[in-house]
This record gives C-alpha cells, sequence and structure tokens, in this order.
C-alpha cells in the first residue's frame, strides 16, 4: 500500500529488475522513467504524471525524466522535484513510514592475484585452527626469492616450499600461507603515509609524525586514476581516521592532472600509428634542460597537445640566448650599480609572475615572463649597461629559470663567479615599489595603425593624455576630420579620422 495515498500498489516479477542491485526490489515510476514507461506500455499498465515541466513553454512529453513541479500528487502539488523529495520524506517520517537514509553501494574487493610482485597476503591455513592471521609481531611478511615465473596460471610464491610451507601461529601445528599477493591498488592506497617515516621499523607509521606532515599538499596523476587509484586512497584514508591512525580524513588537499603529449599528428601517440615521439633521440641532440624547457613552455600542463618539433629547436634557441647573455654581462667592467627603470620592472615583473605561477602548475606563462626579461636584457645590453646592475640582474634571471633548466643553469651560475650551487640560493623576491612606474608608454594609434609613442605619468586623466596627443601629434591628422577620440589609460589612444 503507497503509505502517501493508501493505493494499493501491484507488484510485478521480472529479470528486469537486478536482485544484485539494492534489495532488488525497485518502485516503477513509469511517467517518468523511460524503462519503467516501456514495461508499463508493454503490460498496459497505468502511467500517470506526477511530474510537469517547471517552464510551461518546454516540451515534457512522457516519459518526462527532468526535475519539474508536481502534480497530482495531493498536497505535494506545486512543489519543485527537489523540494519535494525533502518534504515527502519527512512526511513518512512523521508517520513512522520512512527516514532519510544515505545508500552506498559498496561491493566486496577481490585483492587476492596471483603475480610475484605485490605484498603478500598476511594469513596461514591451519588444518586444526583454519584460517590464521599473521600476528603484528611477525609482519611484514616478506616475498622470497626461489620461485619459478611459469605460464601456468599459478601464483609464483605456490613454487616456493620455503615459503609456502610455515607453522601456525595459533597453535604451533603445520600450516600453509596463502600463495596469492595482494592486488597492488591496496599498497598504493596508503604509500605515501609511509613516506613521512620510511626508516619506522616499529609501525607502518607513527601518528605524530603523518600528522605533521601530511596531507600531502599536492597530487599530480592523470585523470585514470581519479575513479580507482584515488577512490581507494581516500577510502583508506577515512578508515585510517575513523579507527583513530590519523588526525586527517582526506589524503589529498590538492589534485592536479598533467595533460596528454599527443603525436605531431594530434592523435594520441601509438606504435600502431606511427606517431611515437621518443624523448631519447632529442635529449641526445639537444639535452634533457631543452626537452624539460619545452614540455614546460609548449603545452598547458593540466591540457597537453601536439608534439611540435619545431618548438623544440626555440626551446634550444632561447637557451643559446641565455648563454650568449650571460658571456656578454660576465664581460662587463665598471659601473656603479644604477638601476635601469624599464629592466628593474622587467625583472619584477617576472619574479612577481613565476613565483605565482609554478606553484599554479602555469608553467608555460612562467617561462614566457622569463623570455620577455631575456629580451629586456638584450635591449639593455646594446645600450650602455652598468655592469653590477645587468649581473644582479642575471643572477635572477638564472635562480627564476633554474627549475626548468637544472644543469643549465648551474652551469652558467658557476660561470658568473657564483659559489655553489644555485640551488642554495633563495628564490628571488620582487619589491612592489619597482612594479610601480614613473611613466607608462602609450601608443596613438590612427585608425587602426600606429602612428607614434609618448611616456606619461600612470596618473594622468583621460583629459591629460587627450590634451598631450593634440598638442604633441596633431599634425598626424592635419586637414582631416576627429570621428572618434578613444583614450586606454596607461595603453592606448585610439584615433579615427576621416
Amino acid at each position: 500500500v503507497n503509505p502517501i495515498n493508501g493505493r494499493k500498489v501491484p507488484v510485478w516479477t521480472a529479470d528486469y529488475v537486478l536482485a544484485s542491485y539494492g534489495t532488488g526490489i525497485v518502485m516503477a515510476v513509469p511517467a517518468h522513467d523511460e524503462r519503467d514507461y516501456v514495461f508499463a506500455e508493454k503490460f498496459g499498465l497505468p502511467i500517470e504524471r506526477v511530474v510537469k515541466a517547471k517552464d510551461d513553454k518546454a516540451d515534457d512529453a512522457l516519459p518526462f525524466t527532468e526535475y519539474g513541479i508536481l502534480v497530482n500528487s495531493g498536497a505535494f502539488d506545486g512543489q519543485t522535484t527537489e523540494q519535494a523529495k525533502e518534504s515527502v520524506i519527512k512526511h513518512l517520517a512523521g508517520q513512522k513510514h520512512g527516514a532519510f537514509k544515505t545508500n552506498y553501494r559498496l561491493r566486496d574487493w577481490l585483492i587476492s592475484r596471483q603475480r610475484y610482485w605485490g605484498a603478500p597476503i598476511p594469513i596461514v591455513y591451519c588444518e586444526n585452527c583454519g584460517e590464521v592471521a599473521i600476528p603484528e609481531s611477525e609482519l611484514p611478511v616478506l616475498l622470497p626469492c626461489d620461485v619459478a615465473f611459469t605460464p601456468d596460471g599459478t601464483s609464483p610464491l605456490a613454487k616456493s616450499e620455503a615459503f609456502l610451507h610455515t607453522t601456525c601461529p595459533k597453535c604451533g601445528g603445520k600450516a600453509t600461507r596463502d600463495a596469492d599477493t595482494m592486488d597492488t591498488f591496496v599498497c598504493s592506497s596508503w604509500y605515501y603515509l609511509r613516506y613521512p617515516d620510511s626508516k619506522n621499523n616499529k609501525e607502518a607509521w607513527s601518528r605524530k609524525v603523518a600528522d605533521a606532515l601530511l596531507p600531502v599538499d599536492t597530487y599530480v596523476g592523470g585523470a585514470e586514476h581519479a575513479v580507482m587509484h584515488l577512490l581507494y586512497a581516500r577510502f583508506f584514508t577515512k578508515a585510517f581516521y575513523d579507527m583513530g591512525y590519523l588526525g586527517f580524513d582526506e589524503p589529498f588537499s590538492r589534485l592536479v592532472h598533467q595533460g596528454t603529449i599527443l603525436g605531431p599528428d594530434g592523435q594520441k601517440m601509438s606504435k600502431s600509428l606511427g606517431n611515437v615521439v621518443s624523448p631519447d633521440e632529442y635529449t641526445h641532440k639537444y639535452g634533457s634542460d631543452t626537452l624539460r624547457l619545452y614540455l614546460a613552455f609548449g603545452f598547458n600542463y593540466v591540457e597537453g597537445g601536439p608534439w611540435n618539433t619545431d618548438g623544440i629547436r626555440g626551446a634550444h634557441k632561447f637557451l643559446e640566448r641565455v648563454e650568449r647573455l650571460v658571456a656578454r654581462v660576465t664581460a662587463l667592467s665598471g659601473g656603479s650599480g644604477s638601476v635601469d627603470e624599464d629592466v628593474n620592472y622587467q625583472l619584477h615583473y617576472a619574479i612577481k609572475n613565476v613565483a605565482r605561477d609554478i606553484p599554479q602548475f602555469s608553467f608555460n606563462t612562467a617561462v614566457a615572463r622569463i623570455m620577455e626579461l631575456t629580451n629586456a636584457m638584450y635591449k639593455y645590453m646594446d645600450g650602455q649597461p652598468d655592469g653590477p646592475f645587468a649581473k644582479e640582474t642575471v643572477k635572477k634571471l638564472l635562480l627564476l629559470l633554474a627549475p626548468f633548466a637544472p644543469h643549465f643553469c648551474e652551469e652558467l651560475w658557476e660561470a658568473l663567479g657564483q659559489e655553489y650551487s644555485i640551488f642554495n640560493q633563495a628564490f628571488p623576491a620582487f619589491d612592489q615599489k619597482a612594479l610601480s612606474k614613473n611613466t607608462v608608454n602609450m601608443a596613438v594609434q590612427i585608425n587602426g595603425k600606429v602612428r607614434a609613442r609618448f611616456d606619461i605619468s600612470p596618473d594622468a586623466s583621460k583629459e591629460d593624455v587627450e590634451a598631450h596627443v593634440r598638442g604633441e601629434f596633431g599634425g598626424l591628422w592635419a586637414g582631416k576630420e576627429i570621428v572618434k577620440f578613444i583614450v586606454v589609460p596607461g595603453r592606448v589612444v585610439n584615433i579615427v579620422v576621416k
């Protein structure tokens, strides 16, 4: 009997319901479930609408499976599907006919594998005692070395007599070890807990150490791990937390999925497609730092993209430019340490952005800022560079570049006469004052073409900028009528004339 309206509900038996799912019994709603609708039509059952579309103009022909507004539902008419779910259950709870409940779709996990490489299952089989767990004092159970790997479908551990035959820890009688090993997902579900306390020979981990150093700040992995390894790791961690072994219940504070490097044809690399790119060739030709820099600069880290050989050549040319720059700066002598405002701005702009982008895995934009700083330094070196200022700037440039080209930057750090190692130095910090320019350089565009540039105070109003441009550059549109005069502060003045 339906506890809401008192109507009798017919019960049908069919293989259309899975006995292993839930209770093996489902409540059919033919008007609002496609499979229930087909079943009801086949057997001539009533099909009664109880939900209509929220928008009267929307198509809500049956079966209507979207959320909507309740109809033909008595006291619940007019409620949204979301509201009705809660109010109906509250009504049933008041009559003691139901209650809120969370159902978990958990299944037993078959963890035994007929493999050698895995954690041995710490169980022995005794004729007297049955299945007996190995006591904690005898853990861990170690893999044997005298195994034979034969393609017969049985576990390699079963072929080690010394491993297989043992004594029962409970009665001391003869016993046989479980010859299977655990699914490697079991170990990967908690391995991170061992890392901070890897030399602990008394327990798997110390809660004090784990709570001090964990959870993991950032986990980097492929999206394919989301529904298996990462799910298992969360389950294990929450179980350990409930049992008091941990003071936190989430294993990873942040998850970053790396993108996939595709073949040059834009397809996933595959031997059958003949589009596999081996890094060995490029590492041998250009060096590992060039390859690393290309991967950082050429792709959005979380998106990936197709391999481009021209890109790795470009990365190599950039490193050669940096090497030549260091050589030129090293050869400088004399100078007072006078700061060039434009270069100093570019330096601190790069420091600020690289320091922000690296933790965000925005490596491509971080490298772009370093390239801009390199370009600014080349322009500066073509003038009258100050030796001490140039050397200090290049030192900081190398510190920014070092995470992307470590071996290369270590060599150039030494060439600059600096003490070993570049990785023992503090990462540069930006100076906010250096990012406040006394002037900004603006372009004058006439009908879309840049015709002039000028420097002006960054605090200048639109009116001040317009007055300056009209006074200094009026000859550029002499004899023509101004249709539009647009000022974008700090960037450009766009003038349309006819």
